[in-house]
């Protein structure tokens, strides 16, 4: 049996005891907690003691309740103690609190170990959680009708990451104590407030209305005194907290380096009025001593809650203005409209970004930047191209993906270098549409793969969750949508990427050689001198001008005449992708020459016209020659690109060696060792993809003795990679295409590049 197996056993041992012990029954009885379902779902237990009832005689059993922890010394560490299972988001045993009746005992609540977080599956689908200090009060709460609360227990910081990851607006302490959780939380912009809840009260008739009245915030004459009220008025916000009221106004328009403020504070019997900035230390604590002073408080940490609450309100107010300010595409001037349709009609357009590139620091690596450019701009289109740039620690991938997000006009990217799991769900439907998303590297995204490669996919991602009727108070199921397309990269330092994402992206590596590597530094010296630094004045021109250009594209359909004449390797089955990727690279490079080529029109049905450009050979060519020597490869290998490229280097090694030794390759033993001081990579890179080596059997690992390191051999069976003689060269494309003509009786006319004409005429 595996671990869950036999805590569940324990969990339904204990059910059983507590079903047969009347005493402990009617300690729940007193308590008031009688209903069944309560016992039912939540599988509350006791523990008797007598674990031989259980084990009857199996070691195996009772080593796994050591080893899980149940028995120390052996005996039951929930001894006479009510057991209540924590369960994880999935249902699944993680964890046991144990509750001790008795008033004397030293430790009333015992855990199992510090993982969970009780009622977690039903609490990750709210808004609002209450927290208790023990289990029974948690219990009884949940029976008083108020299925959204937990009890504490273990460190603070799970608690934290859970009410931030589920997006909980509300956190509502019902005892003193936890004030660095309740801090905590309010300075992350979790709405953490505390009623104090006498439950002696709630065991007692009547005790729902007591609870409604304590959590609504309503005193006996109506009027609102615990509940949080947070209203934008103009210039301004209006907080109705439970002990004091805040009026706040400013101009909270825009990011600025102060929060100067004109704030009023106030409640049923005084008013107290301030100028401050919230931002300086200063002010906060003259102003909360003039308050504890105005309106007789002691609580301190609750009045800098509030001013806490209230600058994450603003800033979050703010980054909202901010977002909307971005997402709105500005109206270009005619001087800059003019710059960018002079680059978007120049006739050498991708050297011309080869060459921007450059200037901005990125040097060499021609395909790599046009490839990466192509991606960006082909978020405007139905089916964006997909990127992941891998490679070792510091080869540049990272500025490759600053740079290009720097040529992306702002108001259509979309940066983030950590993406959890649930966050894509949680943009605004329309807000990923036609964006370029660049996660600076993939260990921000791990938990996010899913929802990613739908979006990429299907170009939609919806989730249905649980919500609380505002009306009715039931609970309904809402559907959240977010739409794409999107065009998307992401580095990554990891040869080990998910096969399913990885299908979908063109797999982009960076040069790691020495060459490069003295060029690079050339650059970096050269940005220490003067002439560096006056040529850094020009750069914003070149990022300005790229994104005057990328705001003229329009959003036209592209149709590519000669697609049915191309070919491509059928010999894997990811191939069925890959070729679907290079006709779309083929498109988007077409997209990118849209003011060189000439529109046309076509009636369809229901007198619909529609409008698109055609594909030329010359855009083949340069999709070609963006795949030739590298891009393919990677992309259709099934060996990661660090791999293959330290088998590549373990051959050149092996090579060397046999000719000066005379020896077969084959034959010839070596150590991690000799390629980690032949390759000067590092261990860990060196032991990592040794490991893929051997995985994907391209080396053979001899067994060492004497506790002597590991030896290798190379295998015999590895075969080079060559797809580039599967598909067309633009020479045997444009043989087809004036084939293809004389067979239909028409004459092939010369014309000059990118003019935009018919290719082919009667």
């Amino acid at each position: 049996m595996n671990q869950q197996e036999i805590i569940q056993r324990y969990i339904q041992f204990c059910t059983k005891n507590l079903l047969e012990n009347t005493r402990i029954l009617s300690f729940f009885k007193r308590y008031s907690i009688s209903e069944n379902y309560i016992f039912e779902n939540f599988f509350i237990g006791y523990s008797n003691g007598n674990l031989s009832e259980l084990i009857g005689g199996n070691n195996e059993l009772q080593e796994s309740l050591i080893k899980i922890g149940i028995i120390v010394k052996g005996k039951d560490i929930f001894s006479n103690f009510v057991t209540i299972p924590v369960y994880d988001e999935n249902k699944a045993i993680i964890n046991i609190v144990g509750y001790n009746f008795y008033s004397k005992s030293k430790n009333r609540v015992l855990i199992l170990n510090d993982s969970g977080i009780f009622n977690q599956h039903f609490l990750k689908n709210v808004k609002e959680i209450i927290l208790t200090e023990n289990p029974l009060e948690s219990l009884l709460m949940i029976q008083r009708d108020y299925p959204n609360t937990t009890f504490l227990f273990g460190s603070d910081s799970k608690y934290i990451r859970f009410i931030n990851e589920h997006r909980i607006k509300k956190a509502i302490f019902t005892f003193d104590g936890k004030m660095r959780l309740f801090y905590e939380l309010s300075k992350n912009g979790v709405s953490a407030k505390r009623v104090i809840i006498d439950f002696q009260k709630i065991k007692n008739n009547g005790s729902k209305e007591y609870l409604d009245k304590m959590l609504s915030g309503k005193d006996n004459s109506g009027a609102e005194n615990t509940a949080d009220i947070i209203q934008e008025i103009e210039n301004g916000f209006l907080f109705q907290f439970p002990h004091l009221n805040y009026r706040i106004i400013g101009n909270f328009s825009e990011h600025t380096m102060n929060m100067k403020t004109n704030i009023k504070t106030y409640n049923q019997n005084d008013v107290f009025v301030d100028s401050i900035d919230l931002y300086k230390n200063r002010d906060r604590q003259n102003f909360i001593y003039n308050i504890m002073d105005k309106f007789n408080i002691r609580d301190q940490l609750q009045l800098e809650n509030d001013l806490n609450q209230i600058i994450e309100v603003i800033e979050k107010h703010k980054e909202k203005k901010e977002k909307e300010k971005k997402r709105i595409k500005p109206e270009l001037t005619e001087y800059q409209k003019d710059i960018g349709i002079r680059f978007l009609k120049n006739l050498h357009i991708i050297d011309e970004i080869e060459e921007d590139y450059t200037r901005l620091g990125y040097v060499r690596e021609r395909k790599n930047k046009i490839l990466l450019y192509l991606v960006m701009t082909s978020r405007l289109m139905d089916n964006p191209l997909h990127s992941i740039l891998i490679s070792r620690s510091g080869a540049g991938k990272s500025l490759l993906a600053d740079i290009t997000e720097n040529l992306c006009p702002p108001e259509e990217l979309e940066s983030v270098s950590d993406l959890s799991a649930q966050a894509l769900y949680y943009y605004g439907k329309e807000d990923l549409k036609h964006r370029f998303i660049v996660i600076g590297e993939k260990e921000g995204s791990e938990g996010s793969d899913y929802p990613l490669r739908e979006l990429i996919t299907k170009k939609v991602i919806t989730k249905a969750i649980p919500m609380k009727d505002s009306v009715t108070g039931q609970i309904k199921t809402v559907s959240i949508k977010v739409e794409g397309p999107i065009s998307f990269v992401e580095t990554t330092t990891s040869g080990e990427i998910n096969p399913e994402n990885l299908n979908r992206c063109f797999v982009i590596g960076i040069d790691e050689s020495e060459d490069l590597t003295k060029l690079i530094h050339e650059v970096q010296r050269r940005n220490y001198t003067l002439d560096g630094f006056l040529q850094k004045k020009n750069l914003d021109k070149i990022i300005n001008k790229h994104i005057y250009a990328q705001r003229l594209l329009k959003k036209v359909l592209v149709f590519n005449p000669y697609a049915e004449f191309l070919t491509f390797p059928t010999s894997k089955l990811k191939t069925r992708r890959d070729n679907e990727k290079f006709l779309r690279l083929i498109n988007v490079v077409c997209f990118l020459h849209q003011y060189q080529r000439k529109t046309k029109k076509l009636k369809i049905e229901n007198n619909e016209t529609i409008e698109y450009i055609e594909c030329m050979p010359e855009d083949y060519k340069i999709a070609h020659e963006l795949l030739s020597d590298g891009v393919l490869d990677n992309t259709l290998d099934d060996l990661p690109r660090p791999a293959r490229k330290l088998l590549e280097l373990i051959k050149k090694y092996l090579s060397e060696k046999s000719r000066r030794d005379t020896i077969p390759i084959d034959k010839i033993i070596f150590e991690r060792r000799e390629i980690r001081e032949y390759t000067s990579w590092s261990f860990a890179q060196i032991r990592n993809n040794f490991r893929i080596l051997k995985d994907y059997e391209y080396i053979q690992v001899i067994k060492a003795r004497n506790g002597l390191a590991n030896q290798y051999k190379l295998s015999c069976n590895y075969s080079d990679l060559d797809f580039l003689n599967k598909i067309l060269t633009p020479e045997e494309l444009e043989k087809k295409i004036s084939n293809q003509a004389q067979q239909n009786g028409l004459n092939k006319v010369n014309i000059p590049e990118h003019s935009g004409k018919e290719v082919l005429i009667s």
